[in-house]
């Protein structure tokens, strides 16, 4: 195949009246454009954090936001996530970065989360701005030491409840890998705080005027005291940089050249369905984003943060989370007719549950649950877009919280009823096994790939994550079938027959691997099927691509089939 491109090549380029060397060089385009595998390959790293030139700030209407995703008709094509590496895993970014899902992990460094400080420093507290977006009551100091914090007040009805959760989610989501703020739960003396200069409120009537302690102090007047008289707070530390807006979850930011995959096509916004359907996330937007403008070694881009997660397993920010809040969109015109054709008597399933009675735990609960019918409050395109091998990506991370982890991380929220904690702990630990449970099986769950050498050649080891996780018992076996792999023409050829295998273990043929390619390596390709009657779905193939180079063998390719096709919905 390649001799005769070759000649075609040589023919029109004499056609053309170009040289010898010009056809060559064609001929070495062709042979790139074929190939799969790069020497470099597989990449850890997206390049997406190149010097750029200041952004513009970009306002996302709330309302728009809304009315946008929830009424727009939507084509939403269930192609592979595009910002993966031959693995099919998420390469550290200015979006991700890779913690537990690839690497062991302490609980003490997870407790530990994004914090580089100790939270706000004792002494006086400056108050210098109260944001007015979202909807949690909090206003903006400068600690002793110069940090800036927002400070956000606890429901009064449910005191705990907002913090310990803001708290427990951001440890959560920093240990998968996104960036959040630092969080911390912090003791507010009414008497340390002062008004910094030159700071204006809006009054009632719309009116800019000057704030007062006595503004900051009619915030606070409702709030529970502690028994040495402070007040409980969240105290998030601002982040870095120059805020520039929020990001979308669908489309590219058309100012930022680093960001070149379109949202809804990121592995790591679609899988974060799994993420928010496990911890009750169902203020997962646009708008609890933000975007930074940082410089970091000389380099100026757009750094990518979820933020604002007061709105999580049993808070609704401002009180308890709604008893719909995770089981239906605001608006779902088939619900809403049955509801008006019945007068109201037809119950939805989350009708049903039963919640905790402690004010500190909200409306959260994990027998009702179901993962793949959890919503968020509106329709949400990166979710919408989400594959089985997303799932499968994000349920393997989720299964690496060991329930120790849990209990640390819940342990940071400060609860101060033991029951309250133990609750909680519960919930978030059958939650997760539900998720994994849900998301792990729907492609063959094969993992962990390994090569390794032995008297009679190279084994390739492998892992099944779905028993790993408990999720199916050990029983099923593999079909393994070697194919040579051509990596500069992209041609593969079978060369052995189908072997099946008890254990999670195949051996490697020297037969099996192709011709060299440009670097001087060679591939062999396994096709693996799990065979086992409760997952039928299990019999579609992972494609794992062993190469050879200098002596070393490895892995260096992944490849799974992921079901999805194109679906129209409208949420009208």
């Amino acid at each position: 195949m390649a001799s005769k491109n070759f000649v075609l090549t040589m023919a029109l380029a004499a056609a053309l009246g170009a040289s010898t060397a010009d056809a060559q060089q064609a001929t070495t385009a062709k042979a790139q454009e074929s190939r799969r595998f790069y020497p470099d390959d597989p990449l850890w790293s997206d390049d997406d954090m190149r010097d750029i030139a200041p952004v513009a700030k970009d306002d996302l209407s709330k309302s728009y936001d809304f009315v946008h995703n929830t009424f727009t008709k939507r084509i939403t094509m269930r192609a592979p996530a595009v910002n993966v590496n031959t693995l099919g895993e998420v390469p550290n970014s200015s979006w991700f970065t890779n913690r537990i899902g690839v690497r062991d992990m302490t609980i003490d460094e997870i407790r530990r989360g994004p914090d580089t400080i100790e939270g706000p420093a004792p002494g006086a507290w400056e108050v210098i701005g109260h944001p007015t977006a979202g909807i949690t009551p909090k206003f903006a100091i400068r600690d002793a030491n110069g940090n800036v914090f927002l400070i956000k007040l606890d429901p009064a009805s449910s005191p705990e409840l907002a913090s310990s959760v803001e708290l427990i989610a951001t440890k959560i989501f920093h240990a998968i890998g996104y960036t959040v703020p630092e969080d911390f739960i912090a003791a507010l003396d009414p008497a340390q705080l002062r008004v910094g200069k030159s700071v204006r409120i809006k009054s009632e009537t719309g009116r800019e005027r000057a704030m007062t302690i006595a503004d900051v102090h009619n915030w606070l007047k409702h709030q529970p005291r502690q028994s040495d008289g402070t007040i409980r707070v969240l105290a998030s530390r601002w982040v870095p940089g120059k805020v520039v807006g929020s990001f979308r979850f669908t489309g590219t930011r058309p100012d930022d050249p680093n960001d070149i995959y379109p949202h809804d096509q990121r592995r790591e916004l679609r899988g974060l369905r799994v993420f928010a359907a496990w911890l009750n996330h169902d203020d997962a937007r646009s708008l609890n984003s933000i975007d930074t403008y940082v410089e970091d070694n000389g380099r100026r881009y757009v750094k990518h943060y979820l933020q604002d997660f007061g709105s999580v397993l049993g808070s609704g920010s401002t009180s308890a989370q709604q008893p719909r809040g995770g089981y239906e969109y605001l608006i779902e015109k088939d619900k809403i007719g049955k509801g008006l054709v019945t007068f109201g008597l037809w119950q939805r399933d989350w009708m049903k549950a039963k919640y905790s009675q402690l004010p500190s735990l909200g409306n959260i609960e994990s027998t009702i649950f179901e993962p793949g019918s959890w919503k968020t409050e509106y329709p949400h395109p990166a979710f919408d877009a989400m594959d089985a091998e997303d799932g499968f990506w994000a349920a393997r991370i989720a299964a690496r919280f060991t329930d120790d982890m849990i209990r640390a991380i819940v342990a940071e929220g400060r609860l101060s009823s033991a029951a309250a904690a133990a609750e909680l702990t519960r919930v978030i630990i059958e939650r997760r096994d539900k998720v994994v449970r849900h998301w792990i099986t729907g492609v063959n769950p094969l993992d962990s790939f390994e090569v390794r050498m032995a008297p009679g050649g190279p084994i390739l080891l492998f892992d099944n994550a779905a028993t790993r996780a408990g999720v199916a018992a050990p029983g099923e076996s593999y079909q393994t079938t070697w194919s040579e792999f051509d990596n500069t023409a992209g041609i593969e050829l079978v060369s052995t027959d189908t072997e099946e295998y008890s254990e999670p273990v195949s051996r490697v043929p020297a037969s099996a691997f192709g011709a060299a390619d440009g670097s001087g390596a060679r591939y062999a390709i396994a096709t693996i099927r799990t065979i086992n009657p409760r997952f039928p779905q299990w019999a579609a193939p992972v494609r794992v691509t062993v190469r050879s180079r200098g002596g070393v063998v490895d892995i260096v390719g992944i490849e799974r089939r992921a079901s999805g096709a194109a679906i129209s919905t409208n949420n009208n």
